[in-house]
């Protein structure tokens, strides 16, 4: 529609804590007012408020018959300050924080795991980060509408603008776009970086030209660089503006010239170091409080930190938490813990905003366990990043202060006087912020009234540079670089500038899914578009792996199935905000471009986004086969010899997968267990072309699965991986050839070694097809292998087979019989650290518990019982999510049964503590490195 009839320009804060929606008439020129946002207070009461809690509640049938109200029904979300009040008697019934995960790579935002850890919903109760992004907006949409639709200004009609923080990357971006989308917004909604909307609200009302000249002399009389601080509930974000005075005009030219790197850093990470210090005050004996408490105790915290720093008050002022009581157990009734003023002010102060040395960076550690839950930086003082972030930055002459963690005048002192010691003691003046929680919504909706107006604005490129690995090439000197990266949008691009690279010789395989591993950087403002750098730590965050498939059919040109294209590159940021980058043909016989679409959901097949993606990206470099070219077609056409010859019952002449590997071996002149998975994944096609051949006899139909298996193992890895396993699926689909026994065991296997690369619809196939079958206590041993690997099937289905297999694996311990195979499954069920899936698939400690209580009495040294000592020690490993950590207690149970068992304390300190997943845990797994998509041909 339309944006001719906007009667307003809307500016939108869609924060961690709090959401706002402000709104400017387009007909004047009259300051951005905040719209009230009716929401439920308690039971069957509402209010008007500034501001939305981004708190989702969602009721029990009882509550929400209380609740009377056409927003409400059934199983509907309830937004607001009752589900903030909620977060603490019923956390987990209450989602927050869904903005935190939007730029979390390591899960999939569009699958619905929140309220995180919850025990108390299903899965089907559950909803994603997007979706629940998607409901707040959607409520300050229907807010809107209930005001001013029926007056002739329906929300879709106005001119829109949402806010992202600077940091969001442009994957997260796009993910804050769908979300508006499924709210029912427009398709012409802009997005904003946080920091420029709370500079336009100062803007607003104050003259730059006058006020920024207040402060020292900085030795350029024309020139001011403004610092914003946005330290809002989830994150901190930086950024520098330049203004400079205009001698044409009466206003400066402003100009943004840094963001800072995204940063989980905010008032959630405070809330939790105080309920950190609180909890042993709580626990008592017990040393760590239950999940359901935990939460309670994090919700009190956030309560007591802002009536604490509200105001000021003498250093012994006392404030008290209480804890519901929870019956019997480990806390019986109400709990109680008193903390002193002068405790909080140092745990801020000293943990988050400490003074620090302008060489200081923070402390990183390399732990991809640090990705469970949402991935908070190990070094939360707030003052080292910002250090980082100045570094080798201009000098700083007035700071901005936004987000309600900075609203203390303790913390903007402190910040205040640490960037003063950083500059030889020139303090930077601070610029009033009347109101921190209201600024981003206000700014927002100014900056959509200048642009309806075709106003002054800043001046605001893209953040960061945006690079695509390349495989390795020679520099004019003949240099090799591994894995470089090409630059296809440079940092400051502006909106709908078009950036072509032409000139690299790039070349796209037709026919097949090609995938570009993209990063960003805001340390590489020089580079420019078709630039080729290298590879450094700390200086490019990776984001979702870029993709497209260049189908022949679509084709003018001559081109072959699989054959090889020439392509250029073209990248731009579009008017909204959003990044396109496209292939583009470079044969003047095809005259046609493909988009490159964003993977969301890649780390779901355990490529890129998988946890400690980014910080492996050493090992990420590019590889080829590790055998000779003709060696590998000997190999490939070897394959399609042996499946093609006749049945053969003799001995000798038997076609089995055993005797063409060996035979494999001589050819690539090296044992199959060297073969890389570049090598493995070279041989498919010839595999895959003699799938019909699985008809000639058992024996083929058996070697030929058995072949597959090994090849694709372990389903995911390698680039088009997800292609080959859609291909290997249409087998699953026809069906054996052979029915029986033989076969359906090396089916069993053959899912079983692909089951990382298989959709969760696809592993809930297989156990629909083959649950009863367990249920009846049947099962053959390779089916019960498979079931336990299947870590994508829904939680329910992973209980009953816990419970199932415990009572079997009992039994046949009892009667000293073989019960390896249950207990090996029952060691991947109860995993705390999936092999290849998300933190949302791990089931409860309370199965965990319920095993250990059977097995317990057994003597784990016997041969046919030492799996367990395999099961435990990934069973009871601590995480450092206490959702998905064992009690205190029953770890240290369990590894005192370990201990006594023969294992090290090498190992079970695993159990008694957090420790970080080394690389050899996962190297049955993650042991080949990931090519990219492109080629460049020299």
């Amino acid at each position: 529609m339309s944006k001719d009839r906007a009667r307003f320009a809307i500016g939108i804060d869609l924060g961690t804590t709090n959401s706002a929606l402000a709104f400017a008439s387009l007909l004047g020129q009259g300051t951005p007012e905040v719209l009230l946002v009716p929401q439920w207070e308690g039971l069957a009461s509402l209010t008007e408020k500034p501001t939305l809690p981004s708190f989702l509640y969602l009721p029990e049938e009882a509550v929400a018959a209380h609740l009377q109200g056409e927003e409400v029904g059934a199983g509907q979300w309830i937004v607001g300050l009752f589900g903030r009040m909620k977060a603490s008697e019923a956390p987990g019934r209450v989602v927050h924080s869904a903005k935190s995960w939007l730029c979390h790579h390591a899960a999939d935002r569009s699958a619905p795991f929140l309220p995180w850890g919850s025990t108390v919903l299903t899965r089907e109760q559950k909803i994603s980060p997007v979706r629940a992004s998607a409901l707040i907006l959607n409520y300050l949409r229907g807010i809107w509408n209930r005001r001013f639709a029926e007056a002739g200004f329906a929300f879709d009609d106005q001119d829109i603008t949402v806010t992202v923080p600077a940091s969001f990357d442009v994957a997260a971006q796009r993910l804050t776009m769908t979300a508006a989308e499924l709210a029912g917004f427009p398709g012409d909604v802009r997005l904003l970086e946080e920091p420029q909307a709370a500079f336009y609200c100062w803007l607003e009302s104050h003259d730059p030209a006058c006020e920024l000249w207040q402060g020292p002399d900085n030795g350029d009389a024309g020139l001011r660089h403004v610092l914003v601080i946005d330290i809002g509930g989830g994150t901190s974000d930086f950024s520098i503006f330049e203004v400079r005075l205009n001698e044409q005009t009466p206003d400066p030219d402003i100009r943004r010239v840094a963001v800072s790197e995204h940063t989980l850093l905010g008032g959630d990470n405070i809330d939790l170091a105080v309920a950190h210090f609180l909890e042993p005050r709580l626990a008592e004996a017990a040393g760590q409080l239950s999940g359901p408490q935990w939460d309670q105790l994090v919700a009190a915290c956030r309560h007591l930190k802002e009536h604490a720093l509200a105001t000021t008050g003498p250093p012994d002022e006392r404030f008290v938490v209480a804890l519901a009581g929870r019956g019997s157990g480990m806390v019986g009734g109400s709990q109680t813990a008193t903390v002193m003023r002068a405790e909080i002010e140092s745990l801020l102060l000293d943990g988050f905003f400490p003074f620090c040395d302008a060489a200081a960076r923070p402390y990183r550690t390399h732990t991809a366990l640090r990705e469970w839950g949402l991935p908070y930086p190990p070094d939360s003082a707030i003052t080292r990043h910002l250090a980082e972030f100045l570094n080798d930055r201009p000098r700083i002459d007035a700071v901005l202060f936004n987000g309600g963690s900075v609203r203390p005048p303790l913390l903007r002192q402190r910040l205040r006087e640490q960037i003063g010691l950083w500059q030889d003691g020139l303090v930077p003046q601070v610029l009033e912020n009347e109101e921190p929680d209201l600024a981003v919504a206000r700014g927002a909706a100014r900056f959509s009234a200048l642009l309806h107006h075709r106003s002054g604005r800043i001046a605001a490129g893209a953040a960061a540079a945006i690079f695509l690995e390349v495989e390795a090439i020679q520099t004019a000197d003949r240099e090799t670089v591994r894995a470089p990266l090409v630059c296809v949008l440079p940092e400051g691009a502006a909106p709908s500038q078009l950036f072509e690279i032409a000139d690299l010789g790039l070349k796209l395989r037709t026919d097949q899914l090609v995938r570009f591993q993209a990063y960003s950087s805001t340390r590489k403002s020089a580079s420019r578009a078709g630039d080729i750098v290298s590879w450094s730590e700390g200086e490019f965050h990776p984001l979702p792996p870029l993709q497209t498939t260049v189908r022949t059919a679509e084709l003018s040109g001559p081109e072959e199935a699989g054959g090889m294209l020439p392509v250029g590159l073209t990248a731009r940021m579009n008017a909204l905000g959003l990044l396109h980058i496209s292939c583009v043909s470079a044969d003047p016989a095809v005259q046609q471009s493909w988009p490159l679409e964003f993977n969301m959901r890649e780390h779901v097949q355990g490529v890129a986004g998988t946890p400690g993606a980014g910080r492996a990206r050493e090992a990420n470099a590019p590889i080829e086969p590790n055998a000779s070219a003709d060696a590998l077609e000997t190999a490939r056409r070897q394959i399609g010899i042996v499946f093609t010859q006749p049945a053969n019952n003799s001995k000798k002449n038997k076609i089995t997968a055993a005797t063409i590997l060996k035979g494999m071996e001589r050819v690539l002149a090296s044992a199959r267990s060297e073969w890389n998975g570049a090598l493995l994944r070279a041989l498919w096609p010839a595999l895959y072309e003699r799938r019909d051949d699985r008809r000639r006899s058992p024996d083929h139909e058996e070697a030929w699965l058995i072949m597959a298996g090994f090849l694709l193992r372990p389903g995911f890895g390698v680039v088009r991986d997800d292609l080959r396993i859609d291909a290997l699926w249409r087998v699953h689909d026809d069906g054996s050839c052979f029915p029986g026994r033989r076969i359906k065991s090396q089916e069993y296997i053959l899912w079983r070694r692909v089951a990382g690369g298989l959709t969760r619809e696809r592993q809930t196939r297989l156990m629909a097809g083959a649950i009863d079958r367990i249920r009846s206590g049947r099962a053959p041993d390779e089916l019960v292998r498979l079931a336990g690997s299947l870590e994508l099937i829904d939680h329910d289905t992973k209980a009953e087979l816990v419970r199932c297999f415990c009572e079997i694996a009992v039994t046949l311990a009892r009667a000293k019989r073989h019960c390896a195979p249950y207990l090996a499954a029952l060691g991947l069920l109860l995993n705390r650290t999936p092999l290849y899936a998300g933190p949302e698939t791990v089931v409860s400690p309370d199965l965990v518990e319920h095993a250990f209580q059977i097995f317990q009495d057994f003597d784990w040294t016997t041969p046919e019982l030492l799996d367990l000592q395999i099961l435990f020690l990934r069973a009871a490993r601590v995480v450092d999510d206490r959702r998905l950590d064992l009690p205190v207690p029953l770890r240290g149970l369990i590894a005192s049964k370990l201990e006594k068992s023969g294992v090290s304390s090498l190992q079970t300190a695993k159990i008694k503590g957090f420790v970080p997943i080394g690389r050899s845990d996962r190297a049955s797994l993650y042991d080949d490195s990931l090519p990219p998509g492109l080629l460049l041909i020299e």
